[in-house]
């Protein structure tokens, strides 16, 4: 076997090495203690191994537990149900999926032991249920064959060239700000707007990154790394939609007359403090924050709408700015890695939560979809009557778990099964061609030696699969034992068996999973654009950073649907604007309770209005209501605002307005005065909601 692509790296090859040698550590202890399953042991290391530290520890904590839950419930379950097969049948499949919903609850390495102790039940208790007295015995001893192969895994990974976890989490940092920096200086040059939906590829990194981080925490002297990281997050989660604000503001400003000089000059010196590397950049960005801050009091006493975009302009820029600040003042605290401390003041007041969105609906279908594949599995075992059944409802069981949470499982199971099916041609070779002439423990290594090429496989995340399946599959058909002992009829039996689950799920995931990623792509802009509705409504309360953080998340879900060419609605929601628009109506509402009662009414039919536009969104309405009622509520509101005393609270309110007013109705003529009568307002006919 040959790495597909350019050859291993140094790196890699080590890793294969480690790799080999932790498996045939834990594979001699494993025979030298007389485990009846030693080869499990050895399966494990290639499971749980990772060139990584931080993720292999964190992988063998949570197989480790998962496993002694799964075996301590088989030991419990099994004695109770062995004589009634179709409710044993129902125990397992509602373990394993109720266990599965759980694992799709949890967005950290944690998942996997839910998912784990979830198929471990059947994978220790049906093999038994022909002598259930042996349960006990069997499920100890998977526990500690799992166990022997996680310690041998976990030491030698951090004893021989451990590999950190923070170095790689600084680089993705150092890329993203890289990104990050040039998508503000393209925005503040006032380029086209369209390149700001290059931002939207920030939401799937941060995912990827959020799992490097909950690795991270088992790092013990990474504390500082991954307190800095989770910080920066939340502030590149505000960047997308409040450089998407800012763009807005300031080519509405243009449009309208033009940018003042000084906030020009001011625009341009921001953009050379983000341009520059050297230099003290954190005192250069307090007095950034201090011209911006003072020409925002100028503009703030705004009464005409081109004014108030500027001060709306000059609001997205102090929060840009004091953005900015954070992320040089976290980079650093990251690239610092073990010799991080904690860093000094952050300037951002609000920066999103680490909020995950979720689709209960298509979670439930999931696990649900696993549960009954599982027992329709036990039902054909029982029909059939197959010796060796147990082997094919567990493979259906593992498949329909691993992949539940695909949009299209299908090319992934279809992978496991020509996979397995190959792992049972090596497995045969093994036991019937190679090991009947194996009569030391040096010559079992030297026979397992080619294994060293799964290591580099594993390293590459394009081949990890491939590479994990190989070895699993190989070292578990082997069944190597301390004592040779291979019946050929009972291995291809065995062998039969696992191929024919691999076909089982395959041909359940083709009958229920037709779909596709459309059907979830457009389930998330309709409850993106339902959330909206509510808090608009006043039925849903919620943080500013909270939901921001679920916006964000879901943009994350549904951007890789998009990029795989999903239509329709989903097609046409834009996360960045959703967002700008749930920031602005929970300000507004916010600031309907601090304002005077006169100005409340107009404060209210304007949320009540953008509440109708997203219900008639969210429950697929093809008839929306027309756009010009909108904007004269929104106007008649500015005029109210205008007209109560100053304070923060009408400042926000009004801020809110205008990004409402630029964010639902972009190509809407703008007031001829803030104080204009609604009556009196000319409207273009025939423009359209920039959320349709």
């Amino acid at each position: 076997m040959t790495l597909p692509g350019n050859l291993p790296t140094g790196r890699e090859w080590l890793f294969g090495v480690k790799t080999f040698a932790a498996s045939m550590l834990a594979l001699y202890i494993a025979l030298a203690a007389g485990l009846p399953r030693p080869y499990w042991a050895m399966a494990t290391v290639f499971i749980v191994a990772n060139p990584l530290s931080g993720a292999t520890r964190s992988k063998a904590v949570y197989r480790a537990a998962g496993t002694c839950l799964g075996a301590a419930v088989s030991i419990l379950v099994t004695p109770l149900f062995v004589d009634r097969p179709l409710l044993m049948s129902a125990v397992v499949g509602i373990w394993t999926g109720g266990l599965l919903f759980v694992s799709f609850l949890d967005r950290t390495p944690r998942s996997y032991m839910f998912m784990l102790a979830g198929y471990t039940l059947p994978l220790i208790a049906l093999p038994t249920v022909g002598d259930p007295s042996t349960i006990f015995d069997v499920a100890t001893a998977r526990a500690q064959e799992i166990t022997l192969g996680i310690t041998c895994a976990s030491l030698v990974n951090a004893l021989v060239f451990p590999q950190s976890l923070g170095p790689v989490v600084g680089a993705r940092v150092s890329a993203w700000l890289a990104d990050a920096g040039g998508w503000i200086r393209h925005v503040l040059a006032g380029e086209d707007p369209a390149r700001l939906k290059e931002t939207q590829r920030l939401a799937p990194d941060v995912k990827a990154v959020d799992q490097l981080v909950a690795q991270l925490r088992y790092d013990p002297e990474m504390g500082g790394v991954v307190r800095a990281a989770r910080q920066l997050r939340g502030r590149l989660v505000m960047l997308p939609p409040l450089l998407s604000s800012l763009a807005d503001r300031l080519g509405a400003v243009e449009a309208e007359g033009g940018l003042p000089e000084e906030v020009a000059a001011l625009a341009g010196d921001v953009r050379a403090f983000v341009e520059d590397q050297g230099g003290d950049r954190l005192k250069t960005a307090g007095q950034m924050a201090a011209r911006v801050s003072g020409l925002h009091v100028r503009y703030g006493d705004a009464h005409d709408w081109h004014t108030l975009l500027v001060a709306s302009a000059l609001a997205r820029l102090a929060d840009l700015v004091d953005l900015w600040h954070d992320c040089l003042v976290l980079e650093a605290e990251i690239v610092a890695g073990r010799d991080a401390q904690r860093p000094p003041a952050l300037r951002l007041a609000s920066a999103a939560a680490n909020v995950p969105h979720y689709d209960f609906g298509m979670m439930a279908f999931s696990a649900g979809s696993a549960m009954l594949a599982i027992f329709l599995a036990c039902l054909v075992w029982i029909v059939s009557g197959w010796d060796q059944g147990a082997g094919f409802v567990m493979i259906a069981g593992v498949a329909c778990s691993f992949f539940a949470a695909s949009d299209n499982p299908i090319p992934m199971i279809r992978m496991l099964t020509i996979l397995t099916a190959a792992g049972c041609l090596v497995a045969g070779i093994y036991l019937f061609g190679i090991l009947p002439h194996v009569e030391t423990f040096a010559g079992l290594v030297a026979v397992f030696s080619p294994f060293i090429l799964v290591g580099p496989l594993i390293a590459r995340p394009k081949y990890s699969f491939i590479g994990l399946l190989l070895a699993v599959n190989a070292a578990t058909l082997v069944s190597l034992q301390e004592v040779y002992a291979a019946d050929f009829e009972r291995f291809a039996n065995g062998a039969i068996a696992t191929v024919a689950g691999g076909l089982f799920a395959l041909v359940w995931m083709i009958l229920t999973r037709p779909f596709g990623a459309a059907l979830a792509a457009r389930r998330l802009a309709r409850q993106g654009w339902a959330e909206i509705a509510a808090i608009a409504g006043g039925r849903r309360g919620v943080d500013p950073a909270v939901f921001a953080g679920r916006v964000f998340d879901r943009l994350g879900q549904i951007a890789p649907r998009l990029a795989q060419g999903v239509g329709g609605e989903a097609a046409r929601a834009d996360a960045l604007l959703e967002m700008r628009i749930g920031l602005s109506v929970l300000d507004l509402r916010r600031s309907v309770r601090a304002m005077p009662r006169p100005v409340r009414p107009p404060l209210e039919a304007v949320l009540s209005a953008v509440a109708g536009r997203f219900e008639d969104l969210a429950v697929g309405r093809r008839r929306t209501r027309p756009p010009g009622d909108l904007v004269r509520r929104i106007d008649d509101a500015l005029a109210a605002c205008l007209d109560a005393p100053a304070q923060p609270a009408r400042s926000r309110a009004l801020q809110s307005l205008v990004g409402l007013r630029r964010a639902l109705c972009p190509d809407a003529p703008p007031p001829e005065s803030a104080l204009l009568a609604p009556a009196q307002q000319p409207l273009a006919a025939g423009y359209a909601l920039a959320a349709e």
